[in-house]
């Protein structure tokens, strides 16, 4: 049988359609095509103009982080700047002490040598005058083994005691001798500078020491202990709120689900447990549950006839809300009139594989819409082809 043979013949070709009413369906089809163009064009402004936006405003957050960067760096480099300045006046600091205490080491010095070796002098015994030399001249060596000791990390107490013990003999020589010749201002200064440079220049050692072990001063020192305190009680004060939380949520869970709890405390004491851990309560959830924690059997039955209720309200055919969507192809095609293809029989499965004959009726035909839309479409090529 031949393919002209097999072709339905119970259908009958439609007339064909009128030329006015083929120009007035190309046109609608042409205005659909437009205004599906315009929408689409509309819609590509809005994903650009979107787009802008985004991109805007990643360049505001991306201007944003850059100026926070920009105000980090101005403010370390202000630290820096503050840093570097505290200490160069630190050092400007300790030097112009250094001057000063050297500089009132050396008045007291003028001060006070004359007047011991007036002290000391006697015409028979003229060497005598060599006993300033040696108090003044121990006591500055005695400081000078102190420095040098501290640069050592080295002990310098008992220098300092004894350049002390010296300086204290020559201003007692001092005050003896000059309240004694000149009167008792002049002991007094006297004694006073004697003791004056020595003291000066061991504050500034003692200084030197406490800078080189780090000690701090007592108003730091207190500070740090406030500091300290505070933390303490900060850290005490959560640690109470934990414990409390702690008991507020064992009496929770011992009200609601008393089983689970009960199983919770006998696994806990079983594991050496002060106080249930959330381990120990997953693994009681899960023995007496048999379910992941906060599930049990009564909320999952609800959960599952809840999905059904859904599933059947979906599937419902009166059911308005969820429309049931239709594939393409069975939307152009008519309703059959008898049976359908699935319901129908295969002729093939007792013929050896042979394909049945085709009848007239067999092929289900197309709806009138989609007769229009290829007729429009046919139409629509052929002036094409003719223009061109």
């Amino acid at each position: 049988m031949s393919i002209t043979e097999m072709r339905p013949t119970g259908r009958a070709r439609s007339a064909p359609k009128p030329a006015a009413k083929e120009a007035a369906e190309a046109e609608a089809l042409r205005a659909k095509t437009e205004a599906t163009k315009a929408a689409a064009d509309i819609a590509n402004q809005v994903k650009a103009a979107k787009a802008a936006a985004e991109i805007a405003e990643g360049q505001a957050k991306a201007e944003e982080i850059r100026r926070e960067a920009a105000d980090r760096r101005r403010e370390a480099d202000r630290a820096r700047a503050e840093a570097e300045a505290t200490r160069e006046k630190a050092a400007r600091s300790a030097a112009q002490w250094r001057t000063s205490a050297k500089t009132i080491a050396i008045i007291c010095v003028i001060v006070s040598l004359p007047l011991q070796m007036m002290a000391f002098w006697n015409p028979h015994a003229w060497f005598l005058l060599a006993a300033p030399l040696v108090l003044e001249g121990l006591a500055w060596a005695l400081l000078k083994g102190a420095e040098a000791a501290i640069d050592d990390h080295r002990p310098s107490w008992h220098y300092r005691a004894l350049a002390g013990a010296v300086a204290l003999f020559a201003a007692t020589v001092n005050y003896l001798h000059g309240s004694h010749a000149f009167g008792l201002g002049t002991g007094l200064g006297g004694a006073f500078c004697s003791l004056a440079g020595p003291m000066v220049w061991d504050l500034h050692e003692h200084g030197r020491i406490r800078k080189r072990d780090g000690k701090v001063s007592r108003r730091q020192r207190r500070a740090e202990a406030k500091r300290a305190a505070a933390e303490a009680a900060e850290k005490q004060a959560a640690a109470e709120r934990a414990v409390d939380e702690r008991e507020a949520l064992a009496a929770t869970r011992a009200v609601q689900w008393p089983e689970v709890w009960e199983r919770t405390v006998a696994l806990a004491a079983a594991v050496g447990e002060l106080h249930p851990s959330e381990a120990t309560w997953k693994r009681a959830w899960d023995d007496t549950q048999g379910a992941q924690l906060g599930d049990t059997a009564e909320s999952i039955a609800t959960r599952v006839a809840a999905k059904a209720a859904v599933k059947d309200a979906t599937n419902d055919r009166a059911n308005t809300v969820e429309t049931v969507e239709k594939p393409q192809v069975e939307s152009q095609l008519t309703r059959p009139t008898k049976t359908t293809a699935a319901e129908r029989t295969d002729g093939r499965r007792n013929n050896g594989g042979t394909p049945p004959v085709r009848r007239a009726g067999d092929t289900l035909g197309y709806s009138p819409a989609a007769r229009r839309a290829m007729s429009l479409a046919a139409s629509t090529r052929r002036r094409q082809a003719a223009a061109s």
